[in-house]
């Protein structure tokens, strides 16, 4: 049971350092290239909807805070 709990660990931890490395790719390409999209606005957008989104919102900071 104990090598079933590791394997599920580490897929889920491969899947999450993958999230995270597309989600600093797209940050950086849309830093890089224009696309129409202002990087600083959209940040702050996040942040706006991290503060307005309740609980949710809480949630969603945690997860961001942990990928630094």
């Amino acid at each position: 049971m104990a090598d079933i709990s590791s394997t599920v660990e580490s897929v889920v931890g491969g899947i999450v350092s993958l999230i995270k490395g597309l989600i600093v790719l797209f940050v950086f390409a849309n830093i890089l290239y224009d696309t129409g999209f202002d990087p600083v606005y959209g940040i702050i957008n996040l942040v706006d909807s991290f503060l307005s989104g309740g609980f949710a919102g809480l949630l969603a900071l945690l997860v961001l805070v942990s990928f630094l």
